[in-house]
């Protein structure tokens, strides 16, 4: 069962990607935020009232306890309304889960041993079948994620990783990578592998008019393995007008890349 026409009214988040899911976990992140007001509150509080002080230092608790709340309940709404849509198109929810990541023997998603794969959803739009859900690895000290979307190809494609810069604390690789100047993309885009020509060649002026219309997002492929990174907690419409500008993506792929992807392949080891 293939979805409906997708709206490609979204809602862009004016957070980075890494921060959004360091505040929606709970990390350490919000403690150092908590901190980092608690004090000026208590020397503010010393200064004017002495008394005041444990009521400040209460009210800041309190607000933080909303907070947190606050973000679960937002979870569990998102959550919510992407498996009704997911159920609505007919879609297999909890497909999967760990072996999944056999699929991508590439980074990201190889670079963290101990790496997780949640909310594994299956399904098809727009005649392609795809996987999508949640990837949860480390960078660094700190534990992040993403959400994917794994496309099927038909086709073999040549090694690339490309983002948007705004993704790469979250899912990057590598630290040395080169900047891609995109004209009619609003974020900067960096190539954490492959060669730049090819990933000129993807990004051309037809896929970057459909990929202007959606918030941001990066992929990485090899071979007939074609992942989307995407940032997480998104609402529906995002998502789905994301998937959209993802199969627009591929539709669009110059035959010239399908050609060096089949080259590559030719030369991989049995």
């Amino acid at each position: 069962m293939t979805a409906a026409p997708v709206s490609r009214h979204t809602r862009r988040t004016r957070l980075r990607p890494d921060w959004v899911w360091q505040l929606r976990q709970g990390s350490a992140l919000v403690f150092v935020l908590w901190f980092a007001v608690a004090i000026p509150l208590v020397i503010v509080g010393l200064l004017v009232e002495p008394r005041w002080v444990g009521w400040l230092v209460l009210g800041w608790f309190l607000a933080l306890v909303v907070f947190t709340l606050a973000m679960r309940l937002a979870d569990m709404r998102l959550r919510r309304a992407w498996v009704d849509m997911a159920e609505q198109l007919g879609w297999e929810v909890d497909a999967g889960g760990q072996a999944v990541l056999e699929r991508w023997p590439f980074p990201p998603f190889t670079t963290d041993p101990a790496a997780e794969v949640f909310d594994v959803i299956a399904g098809r739009h727009r005649g392609r079948e795809l996987l999508t859900g949640r990837f949860r690895h480390k960078v660094g000290n700190r534990q992040l994620g993403f959400d994917f979307l794994d496309l099927a190809v038909d086709r073999p494609l040549p090694p690339l990783q490309v983002l948007p810069a705004s993704l790469a604390p979250v899912a990057a690789a590598s630290l040395l990578p080169i900047s891609l100047r995109v004209e009619g993309l609003p974020s900067t885009y960096l190539l954490f592998n492959g060669r730049e020509d090819l990933a000129g060649e993807v990004l051309h002026p037809r896929a970057v008019e459909a990929l202007a219309q959606v918030p941001p997002f990066g992929f990485s492929c090899e071979g007939r393995r074609f992942v989307l990174i995407l940032p997480a907690y998104r609402d529906t419409d995002t998502a789905l007008a994301q998937l959209d500008a993802a199969c627009d993506l591929l539709d669009l792929m110059p035959e010239h890349v399908w050609q060096a992807g089949e080259q590559w392949l030719a030369t991989r080891p049995l």
